[in-house]
């Protein structure tokens, strides 16, 4: 079947764009003439991730025409650099968790070593103080000066024991938040590569038909191997139900058309049939095709009225007849 489609899919691809040249036209004053495209209203389309690189590689791509299931890779760009970058940052992070327990570590040893001068400093002063408490009567005035002055000393190294204490501490508290920020910032990281790295593995969103976008610069199929930038659309994948019909209106011919119009549609599958259909939506906002013509085109949706009694595979060409009035 996949085959079908992709034979099927190619004529209808050199039809559609052949037809696009003439999109849209009118037959007289009521009636509007536009070439139009099977599509699906359950579509994923699959766009290039954003990389660290202003483009990426696509490494593999689903057949076109293939029909995927629900699940399946139906891309993958390459994600070398991004890999490697990972690999760095895991064993970046094992480093600073392990620079981390061994700082906590003699960050503790030196906050007790701290500790234990300022407890001796303070044993000094007591020591100090009570010497120097011994009344002048019972000691010479040389060796009541020496007491004094060594209380002065043992009040000075106590200082200085309390000052070094408190820096211990601060350059701890500080050390220790930098290399868990390192922490936090290189996990951050790893979480982003992750993700983006599952972001270049795209698997499909509903069981449908492949088909591949246009190259926006050289208007050829994307294709495996080429580089894409950000955000360019790659392919889409579309189910095969609630089918609907895209086509875009002439700038000209879009002005006054009415949505209540009837709608006429024309399968080059299934030329002896033709259904009927309603405008569901006439897109705001103009696009520009320079493949086609210098003009703007609006796009447009049309639903079917009643149930379609063959079948449809997304991509198949329409005719589109529109009269108003």
């Amino acid at each position: 079947m996949s085959q079908v489609f992709a034979s099927s899919g190619r004529f209808s691809f050199y039809f559609f764009f052949a037809s696009l040249m003439s999109l849209s036209c009118k037959v007289g004053s009521e009636e509007i003439l536009l070439t139009g495209v099977v599509s699906s209203a359950a579509k994923q389309v699959v766009n290039a991730p954003k990389t660290s690189r202003w483009q990426s590689t696509i490494q593999w791509l689903a057949k076109e025409g293939e029909i995927v299931k629900k699940g399946e890779l139906v891309a993958v760009f390459d994600g070398a650099l991004e890999q490697t970058q990972l690999s760095q940052n895991e064993e970046t992070i094992e480093r600073l968790e392990l620079e981390l327990a061994q700082m906590k570590l003699e960050q503790e040893q030196q906050l007790i070593d701290a500790e234990g001068r300022l407890r001796i400093a303070q044993m000094n002063v007591d020591k100090a103080r009570i010497e120097a408490s011994v009344p002048p009567t019972e000691v010479s005035k040389f060796e009541k000066g020496q007491f004094e002055l060594a209380l002065q000393r043992a009040l000075l190294e106590q200082v200085k024991a309390e000052d070094a204490l408190s820096r211990t501490k601060k350059e701890s508290t500080s050390n220790i938040k930098k290399k868990t920020l390192d922490i936090l910032k290189t996990k951050e990281q790893i979480t982003y590569l992750k993700e983006l790295l599952n972001r270049m593995n795209i698997r499909a969103e509903h069981t449908g038909p492949v088909n591949y976008a246009i190259h926006p610069w050289y208007g050829t199929k994307i294709a495996a191997g080429a580089n894409v930038n950000a955000s360019w659309k790659i392919l889409d994948v579309q189910a095969i139900e609630n089918f609907q019909i895209e086509t875009w209106v002439h700038e000209v011919d879009a002005v006054g058309l009415d949505s209540n119009a009837s709608v006429s549609l024309f399968f080059d599958a299934y030329p002896s049939t033709a259904l009927s259909g309603s405008i569901k939506k006439i897109s705001t906002q103009a696009e520009k095709y320079p493949q086609w013509s210098k003009s703007s085109y609006f796009p447009m949706v049309i639903t079917f009225d009643s149930d379609i009694p063959f079948n449809l595979m997304p991509g198949m060409s329409v005719r589109v007849e529109i009269k108003q009035g």
